[in-house]
């Protein structure tokens, strides 16, 4: 369990691609929530977001929210595809500066699942939003660089809203700036070490067969592109169980450029809730200051 601080970082503005998906809402609400509380004294955890989520079916999304999350200020929804590099663009600059990229991108994408083909509908759905999503940053960053807002007057600026240079947050302005990537992938998509239990090896190894090919490859797009920053959530198996705690949560840690594990340790477990995965999210790499020390690493989440 991580020991590091929560404090809030102020003005971070979030970009959700999807966030139907049960860890992305349970992360969204939490975000509304900050933000909606961040004007009031004693309220642990708060932090001012600006929160834009890109969804495909933004009616599905509003069926999920309640009134007050749907009324927030700070909320916009965006109709689109994830898998498409000009519905990606508009979205990855703040809302109130088109002149810099958004602070943190969080990704859950995912096929639904097909029984006739024992996998997912789409078996490349999140490997194709991960390449959908690096090309915009770069297109992203052309066209600022080509507006006279590139890499020199980023080293010169300053981060936006306030954020530390080098932070999980946000490097540099502009086009200089790289958003911090929260990429949503499985426990089982390891490579080099098992975070499951042996039991479960033919729940893994055949019916999760597909989609977790397609985890890797996602996880794999984000390790080659080198020069952007981010951090891999593993998940166990998900239960709509209530939120726990962050003392319930347990965290294993691979460096995925190096195919090593921190300390050695192997964290296995069953499962965790929706509601942990995305209290842990919320609370440690969205308005606490674990992101740095995350940067390039995969990590199982579990009980």
């Amino acid at each position: 369990m991580s020991t590091s601080s929560t404090t809030p970082q102020p003005n971070k503005s979030v970009l959700f691609i999807s966030a139907t998906g049960g860890i992305a809402l349970a992360t969204l609400r939490r975000c509304l929530a900050s933000s909606n509380s961040s004007n009031q004294p004693n309220q642990p955890n708060h932090a001012s977001l600006t929160i834009t989520v890109l969804a495909r079916s933004p009616s599905r999304l509003q069926s999920l929210l309640t009134p007050t999350e749907l009324s927030s200020p700070s909320l916009r929804i965006i109709q689109g595809n994830a898998h498409s590099s000009s519905d990606l663009v508009p979205v990855l600059t703040h809302p109130s500066d088109p002149t810099t990229l958004v602070d943190m991108v969080i990704t859950s994408i995912g096929g639904k699942p097909d029984l006739k083909k024992m996998g997912v509908d789409d078996p490349h759905v999140c490997e194709t939003g991960a390449r959908a999503l690096l090309s915009a940053l770069d297109q992203v960053r052309a066209s600022l660089s080509a507006s006279g807002f590139g890499s020199a007057s980023a080293s010169t600026s300053g981060p936006p809203s306030g954020l530390p240079s080098g932070s999980a947050s946000g490097s540099g302005s502009g086009m200089g700036k790289k958003p911090y990537i929260i990429a949503l992938s499985a426990a089982g998509a390891s490579t080099v070490h098992r975070d499951y239990p042996l039991p479960l090896y033919p729940v893994y190894a055949l019916l999760l067969k597909t989609p977790l090919k397609d985890k890797r490859a996602m996880e794999n797009v984000l390790v080659d592109s080198k020069k952007e920053r981010w951090t891999v959530i593993r998940p166990s198996m998900l239960t709509d169980g209530p939120e726990n705690g962050l003392g319930k949560v347990r965290i294993g840690v691979e460096d995925l450029r190096t195919k090593k594990l921190e300390g050695g340790k192997v964290v296995v477990g069953y499962t965790i809730s929706r509601e942990d995965v995305g209290g842990w999210i919320f609370k440690r790499l969205v308005v606490g200051d674990d992101g740095d020390k995350y940067l390039g690493k995969a990590l199982t989440v579990t009980y």
